[in-house]
């Protein structure tokens, strides 16, 4: 086996690995509504593979980043990256928005998980108090605009 064979194998046994988290968490393709378990589709892959969990779709940061991924595809494509799955807190009708303002290539692929289930299986924060009902959500919102996180 060649030592690119043996880096590729220790490559995609990281990736099984990094997304384990996501195993069994469901989130829908945009327009198909068709169901995929992320979990299941990354760690299935023989190709290197992208999934990137953004915000929701009119976030600034998920727009950005959406733009970013657009503009950088053809050199990760010529890295060997086969795919890149979006996957945004968002309903269906608000992805499939954002993709075509965005005229996002087929080869990113954008998903929509409405309830965040995604990232937080895989740990990404929730923010300053995002489950306590008793304060204000202004008082969170400014919270947010101070720093304490969104």
């Amino acid at each position: 086996m060649t030592m690119h064979r043996v880096a590729r194998a220790l490559l995609c046994l990281g990736a099984v690995r990094a997304f384990a988290p996501l195993a069994g968490v469901t989130v829908n393709r945009v327009p198909s509504g068709e169901p995929l378990d992320l979990g299941k589709a990354m760690a299935d892959s023989s190709t290197p593979e992208l999934c990137v969990l953004g915000t929701y779709a009119a976030d600034f940061n998920a727009i950005e980043y959406a733009q970013k991924l657009k503009h950088y595809w053809p050199a990760l494509q010529q890295k060997g990256l086969a795919r890149c799955l979006l996957v945004l807190n968002a309903s269906p009708k608000a992805c499939e928005a954002l993709a075509t303002a965005l005229s996002l290539p087929p080869e990113i692929e954008v998903c929509s998980d409405p309830t965040g289930a995604a990232g937080r299986a895989y740990g990404v924060g929730t923010g300053w108090r995002p489950d306590d009902d008793s304060m204000s959500p202004y008082i969170k919102l400014l919270g947010m605009l101070v720093g304490l996180g969104a």
